[in-house]
């Protein structure tokens, strides 16, 4: 049997050499000898026209009883704006383990007359990623192609089998973005751009491929709410809870506060993780993950840290543009509407942040050691803003590099309103009287009650552990009977003081007969 115990008193930690061998064929998706190949694949979003066909004059290997997956895609950037792009989709009919296969693989070939970056000097952005059940999407990675280059790029896009959500893969993905709006910009495509892929295909896992017992650990977390930026490969999910209730300030009788207190933050390696406050005017309460960039108008307070530990705010908003962010981030009149505000800084990220509103019009931003900064929009972009508007509090990591990381919030507040907020995550589970998630992986927001002893964390695959616990090294062991959440590429599990198996404390093992 295997085992893996982890204790405290001493916080010691046992850990054990062991691995579980896999040996999987190869799962050949398409390698479209036949033109019923290409009737599998389809749109599944993006404005721009697209059309999938087979092509049996062109096929990587060149092979004259084989073809390849023609992807015509018509770009158009004044049309779409921030959806010009595509997606392709393609489904398995089936489910598969896709912990258990160590690469997608296929060929891809641009047509040299595709529109191009001019700055990039490239064809696009061009992604690639698993459909799992939720029908979300497991990113696997990206390529550029050079101008002019009219050859076949072979693409390895390793699997990695601690991902969340790989154990039940339906299907695979193709996408190119190509809708940035902004001044300047280099990702904004116009005209046709032609896609040949071939031999798409999914390496399965042979015996000298050992997949590694999972590790584990014990920490005592922070009580609130845990934000963590935990969709696999998407640098800008946004984590959020937004209010059931609209909480305007326009017309109020009175000063309207929304603030946040963060407890916890990422450290200064991740500088660019950022807390923020979306304000969102909408006839009904938004169902989706990014208002801020889809809705025409938006509100945006921006909190980050900086290199040496300190901290910002930036307040910023935009009026009239759906589906794109350029007003947001603009201050310079000459590139159009100026949305981005300005800003005020801070000794650190921890603390309570508010924004208030002093009137329709006059706006105050306050930072944790009290000092304030005071702006200002015009009486028609604050109209815009009437109820219903609600009110979004989260985190993004901004950077591939910042996924995994958490924010930690134990106070939401917001007072002057019709409907007022006072949430101080006192429950175990978040108030669904109060909020709704909107979240690209909602597993990420987890409360942590007060009276949490410790969170016991362990890696993902974990195929056949329980957690078990004892008063004493020597057992006897039982199952914990507590509940877990797999966040990212972890699974974990939160212990109330009342819980605890020992006195002051016991031992944990991770236990696979």
């Amino acid at each position: 049997m295997n085992r893996k115990f982890l204790g405290w008193v001493g916080a010691a930690a046992l850990a054990l050499a062991t691995f579980a061998q896999a040996q999987t064929p190869d799962f050949v998706i398409d390698t479209f000898d036949t033109s019923d190949e290409a009737a599998g694949w389809a749109r599944w979003w993006g404005s721009a026209s697209q059309s999938y066909d087979w092509d049996g004059t062109v096929d990587a290997n060149n092979s004259p009883n084989s073809g390849s997956l023609k992807l015509t895609i018509g770009f158009d950037i004044n049309a779409y704006g921030g959806d010009n792009q595509f997606s392709a989709v393609h489904y398995f009919g089936q489910s598969l383990d896709g912990t258990t296969y160590t690469n997608l693989v296929f060929d891809v070939r641009f047509d040299t007359n595709s529109p191009s970056r001019p700055q990039s000097k490239d064809y696009g952005y061009f992604e690639y990623a698993l459909v799992p059940s939720d029908y979300s999407q497991v990113g696997l990675g990206s390529l550029t192609v050079p101008i002019g280059n009219g050859g076949w790029t072979h693409v390895v896009a390793p699997i990695d089998p601690t991902i969340a959500k790989l154990t039940n893969i339906i299907g695979v993905n193709l996408k190119l973005w190509a809708g940035d709006t902004s001044p300047n910009a280099d990702s904004a495509l116009t005209g046709q751009t032609v896609i040949w892929v071939d031999n798409v295909k999914l390496i399965g896992q042979t015996n000298t491929a050992p997949i590694p017992a999972p590790t584990a650990s014990i920490s005592v977390p922070k009580p609130g709410l845990s934000i963590t930026a935990s969709n696999p490969g998407d640098q800008y999910q946004r984590q959020n809870l937004v209010t059931l209730n609209p909480v305007s300030w326009v017309g109020a009788s009175g000063p309207v506060t929304y603030s946040l207190t963060i407890t916890g933050f990422p450290d200064t390696n991740h500088s660019a993780f950022q807390g923020q406050i979306f304000l969102i005017p909408a006839t009904s309460l938004p169902g989706e993950t990014a208002p801020d960039y889809n809705e025409p108008n938006l509100i945006f307070l921006q909190i980050g840290e900086n290199a040496d530990g300190s901290a910002y705010a930036s307040l910023h908003y935009k009026t009239n543009e759906p589906s794109g962010n350029a007003m947001v981030y603009n201050n310079n009149p000459a590139n159009g509407p100026v949305g981005s505000l300005g800003g005020i800084g801070s000794a650190s990220p921890l603390g309570t942040w508010s924004l208030t509103f002093n009137n329709n019009t006059d706006i105050t931003v306050t930072e944790p050691g009290g000092n304030t900064a005071n702006f200002s929009i015009s009486a028609d972009a604050a109209a815009l803003f009437a109820d219903p508007l609600y009110a979004y509090f989260g985190g993004q990591p901004n950077q591939l590099a910042n996924i995994g990381q958490t924010l930690v919030l134990n106070h939401i507040q917001i007072t002057g309103v019709a409907n007022p907020v006072d949430e101080k995550f006192t429950s175990p589970t978040i108030d669904t009287t109060t909020w709704a998630i909107r979240a690209a992986d909602p597993n990420g927001l987890v409360v942590v009650p007060g009276d949490t002893a410790y969170k016991v964390t362990w890696t993902l695959p974990d195929f056949g552990y329980g957690l078990q616990w004892a008063s004493g090294v020597k057992g006897p062991w039982s199952d914990t009977g507590l509940s877990t959440v797999t966040v990212g590429k972890t699974k974990s599990a939160l212990v109330p003081t009342s819980s605890l198996p020992g006195v002051q404390g016991g031992f944990f093992r991770l236990y696979k007969p």
